[in-house]
């Protein structure tokens, strides 16, 4: 159950990653084409812009370092790569998940981002 459940979500994770990168390319992208006046007043007109981005940017630097943690331990080795399932495996389950969740919030992050751009 664990081992179809933590493949799913790998793969959805990839999916996303991809998407992110069409994200990213766009987001950059329309940076050449905005005036750096233009940004910055959007920015901090906008209702509450920045704070929303220091706090998603701390929650993805901490689910970075849960998962890190998590593999330093021990807790995340992939035995369900080699066909057998461990005790442990549920901790691997919640890493991947982390890590998807990481993915999500940087993706919504950047397009908050392009929002803001858009002339």
């Amino acid at each position: 159950m664990y081992e179809n459940t933590t493949t799913f979500i790998s793969g959805i994770t990839a999916v996303f990653g991809i998407f992110g990168i069409f994200l990213f390319i766009k987001l950059f992208s329309s940076l050449k084409s905005v005036n750096l006046d233009t940004l910055k007043a959007r920015v901090f007109l906008s209702e509450d812009f920045v704070m929303k981005n220091v706090v998603i940017i701390f929650i993805v630097g901490l689910l970075i370092a849960i998962h890190n943690f998590i593999e330093y331990l021990g807790l995340g080795h992939p035995e369900f790569y080699y066909g057998t399932i461990s005790a442990n495996f549920p901790a691997r389950l919640f890493a991947v998940t982390e890590l998807f969740v990481a993915i999500l919030l940087v993706e919504w992050l950047m397009y908050r981002w392009i929002k803001i751009i858009k002339i």
